[in-house]
């Protein structure tokens, strides 16, 4: 089926992301019937203290974090200016107009938090394969909301400590090990993954199953299960240019609008071609694009009519992914069909642009 369709231009520059898994050790065993406990770790008088939270992410699970005698962490949560909005780190979605049309996306700047224990005097450290390291080492994440304990993801970790800048990161070590909060294994070494993890993704002819934390995870399990030439983008932070081509501001943020994007499945890759008509005596050049991608539809989807919303790794086949506004889609999905489509765009720039690059 070849649908036209109207887009709104987005340049986006890559950055390289090391595809290293970060886990704490565990061993093969089923999904948490719930959602799995996070701990948030705060220095108080001379020691450190958990407060215990459960949620899909960290930013789910320091909304209802509590310790002993259901006494609330001291918390509050963090604005953010993306673009010309300002967000809230309690937030996982927001909600924006564009072309008279609302749309909504992931909030990159979920999770972020002002102050701690009524300060803002702090540097969040997270806890991972044996040692606790400061999240801005994970390429300069700066928010802590995308934390998730299963072991298959790039920044898994159930144990986030804010540290005082007058107290050194090293006393960390002084919590045990016994008391730190779990992270789950979702593929064993040996033997089937629990089938909580399990999503169906229906492409051409056939039908694939993998498993994962998320649909994105799963796709590429299934994909390289079944030794298909893939690529899936799992970045979970990149960078954005959010100035302009003159005054560029680059900044690091979470990988909002493609985390789980499918750009090549088999021999089929996403592609962008141009052809370019410069009008010398209007001094415009009219640019018309066609583009090749992998379109994603919910369920087994045979008429192609239920395009997602959002993509692979923000969808999760567990129950306990965030909610999202009434009328949106859910984030909790087991099943998917991927086609192989394109459109055609065109507009006009001022002056001769045939031989300028495009992304």
């Amino acid at each position: 089926m070849k649908v036209t369709k109207i887009m709104v231009a987005m340049i986006m520059v890559t950055c390289v992301f090391a595809a290293v898994v970060y886990t704490d050790a565990s061993d093969a065993e089923s999904a948490p019937a719930a959602a799995p406990e996070i701990k948030f770790w705060v220095y108080e008088n001379d020691t450190w203290v958990a407060y215990s939270g459960h949620g899909y992410y960290a930013g789910q699970a320091i909304a209802n974090a509590t310790k002993t005698g259901d006494v609330e962490l001291d918390f509050t949560w963090g604005t953010q200016q993306y673009y010309s909005t300002v967000l809230n780190g309690a937030d996982f979605t927001y909600q924006y107009q564009s072309g008279g049309s609302t749309y909504t996306n992931v909030n990159p700047y979920y999770g972020k938090i002002a102050t701690v224990n009524n300060s803002s005097d702090f540097t969040i450290y997270r806890y991972a394969n044996g040692n606790w390291n400061p999240i801005s080492s994970d390429s300069g994440l700066s928010v802590m909301g995308f934390y998730k304990p299963f072991d298959d993801y790039q920044l898994a970790s159930a144990n986030i400590a804010f540290v005082p800048s007058n107290v050194s990161p090293n006393t960390l070590y002084q919590i045990s090990s016994a008391s730190l909060a779990h992270v789950y294994n979702v593929i064993p070494a040996q033997g089937n993954p629990d089938s909580a993890y399990e999503v169906t993704f229906h492409i051409g002819n056939n039908t694939y199953t993998g498993y994962g934390s998320d649909c994105a995870l799963a796709l590429k399990n299934a994909l390289d299960s079944n030794s298909i030439a893939n690529t899936v983008d799992l970045r979970v932070v990149y960078l954005q240019n959010q100035g302009t081509d003159e005054n560029p501001d680059w900044v690091t943020v979470v990988n909002n609008s493609y985390y789980g994007e499918a750009t090549q499945i088999g021999t089929q890759s996403k592609n962008t071609t141009y052809r370019f008509e410069y009008d010398d005596d209007l001094d415009v050049t009219h640019v018309f694009a066609h583009y090749d991608y992998w379109e994603l539809h919910l369920g087994n989807d045979t008429t192609w009519s239920s395009q997602s919303t959002f993509m692979l790794g923000f969808m999760s086949p567990l129950s306990y992914v965030p909610s999202t506004p009434s009328g949106v889609q859910s984030l909790e999905q087991d099943e998917f069909t991927l086609v192989f489509d394109d459109f055609d765009y065109d507009w006009y720039e001022e002056g001769d642009t045939r031989e300028d690059p495009r992304p």
